[in-house]
C-alpha cells in the first residue's frame, strides 16, 4: 500500500523550548479520535535556528466507519513542547486528507474497475 506524505512545522516561540514532539491519529471523517489506541508520536526536529519540521507518512485510505477503505479521512495533531523543564500542549487541529479519487460516501474509486465498466 502507497503513503501519502504530509509535512508539519513548529515555529519555536520561546528561547528555552527544548524539545517538540507532534501527536496525531487518523479517523474517518466526523470521527473523533481514540488517542489512547491509535495515537502515534514523532519527534520533531530543529531544521532552522526556531523551525522544526517533520514529514509524516500517511496510508493511501484507511476504514471507514463502515470498513470500506476511503481516500478521505481526518488527521487530528498537536503538539507537546518542552519548555524550561515543563511540559505544554497546543491546541488540537484537524485537517482533512484526501489522497486520491473520491466517490459521492467518501469511499475510494476503484479505477481499474472504471476503465473494464467503460472499455
Amino acid at each position: 500500500m502507497g503513503s501519502h506524505r504530509v509535512v508539519k512545522w513548529f515555529h519555536d516561540y520561546a528561547d528555552d523550548i527544548e524539545a517538540v514532539s507532534i501527536h496525531y491519529a487518523l479517523t474517518a471523517v466526523d470521527e473523533a479520535p481514540d488517542w489512547d489506541h491509535v495515537r502515534a508520536t514523532r519527534y520533531m526536529p530543529l531544521v532552522d535556528r526556531s523551525i522544526r519540521m517533520k514529514e509524516l507518512r500517511l496510508p493511501s485510505s484507511i476504514s471507514d466507519s463502515h470498513g470500506r477503505p476511503s481516500s478521505r479521512y481526518t488527521l487530528h495533531y498537536y503538539f507537546e513542547i518542552c519548555r524550561g523543564g515543563d511540559r505544554q500542549y497546543s491546541p488540537l487541529y484537524s485537517e482533512e486528507v484526501v489522497t486520491g479519487p473520491t466517490d459521492e460516501s467518501g469511499g475510494c474509486v476503484d479505477r481499474a474497475g472504471d476503465e473494464a465498466e467503460r472499455g
